[in-house]
């Protein structure tokens, strides 16, 4: 299973591709309660609703233990100590990913950065 960054899941909301659309249901592609909560967010009017519910409906949640909060506040830190900053809800899609075993799908160029500083976080490349 992938896990989508919510960068995967506008893409799709503001640009059907198809091929990405045959890459999520080809294979469970795991959504966690971060990126729900941010791609949700971004649903400026409720015109929107249905479609992002739509996109939504496709993906497998996947859980944010509570000892995310602990992971993701460490590799936070260890992220500015690097030089790297980044948005905390990243670190924290990042941290989930790593804990559940998971590539993580996104679109967002400073997550290649980040997994060359984060043990554990694999990054899945389209093809």
């Amino acid at each position: 299973m992938l896990l989508a960054d919510t960068s995967v899941l506008i893409a799709q909301f503001r640009i059907f591709d198809p091929k990405r659309a045959a890459l999520i249901g080809a294979q469970p592609v795991g959504l966690c309660g971060p990126v729900l909560a941010e791609f949700l967010a971004g649903a400026r009017t409720p015109k929107h609703q249905p479609a992002c519910q739509v996109i939504l409906a496709s993906l497998t949640p996947v859980a944010t233990p509570e000892a995310i909060w602990d992971l993701a506040g460490r590799n936070q830190a260890l992220l500015a100590a690097s030089g790297l900053n980044v948005p905390l809800i990243d670190t924290i899609i990042a941290s989930v990913a790593i804990v559940a075993g998971l590539e993580l799908w996104a679109y967002d160029a400073h997550f290649a950065a980040m997994a060359t500083l984060l043990g554990g976080l694999r990054l899945f490349q389209e093809t």
